[in-house]
Parts: C-alpha cells; structure tokens; sequence
C-alpha cells in the first residue's frame, strides 16, 4: 500500500524532461531535463575537425599579412609619386582643404 508521503516520477511527453511530484501537494519537487547522448563524432573525428579549423585560422591569417604587406607597399608607391609631384612642382598651389571651402 502507498503512503501519502511518497513521491511520483513522470515523463514529460514533450520535452522528455523527468518530473518528481510530491503526491499530496501535488508540487513538482525536482525537474531533470532530458539531455541526448553526444554520440555523433569520435574523438578523432572532432580533433580532426579542430585541426581543420585550426588550418583555416592559419591561412586567413597569412592571407591577412599578405593583403597588408601588399597595403602597404601601394602606399609607399602613392608617397613617392607624389613626393616626385612636389618636387617637381615647388609652386604648385596645395589643393582646397575642407573647411576653407565655406
């Protein structure tokens, strides 16, 4: 026979979530979410993975320091043309700044 300080467990059809009622006050004492197994990829399969993405991180990068090497380079190209310019043409008006425009 039952005693009236027992407790249920039940399955939540939803949420698969385990709920332990109290059957007097029929009060939800304790709520375990239901959590699947990680099954899906093995170890090595996600450290493969890792090293892809660390791969990836690597040539991004490489690709990052090319572009800024090649940045600055095209800027070291501008300031000698016109460092030429200016040399070339000591009294040529200096071009309208913004705020003199008014």
């Amino acid at each position: 026979m039952e005693t009236s300080n027992e407790t249920v467990k039940l399955t939540c059809p939803c949420c698969q979530a385990t709920l332990v009622v109290d059957r007097n006050t029929m009060a939800i004492l304790y709520a375990d979410e239901h959590r699947e197994k990680a099954g899906g990829a093995s170890f090595n399969q996600a450290l493969e993975d890792l090293k892809a993405k660390e791969q990836q991180k690597n040539d991004l990068f490489q690709r990052a320091v090319a572009d800024e090497k090649q940045r600055r380079a095209l800027l070291g190209k501008k300031f000698e043309h016109l460092q030429k310019k200016a040399a070339e043409e000591p009294d040529a008006p200096l071009p309208p700044r913004p705020f003199e425009l008014d």
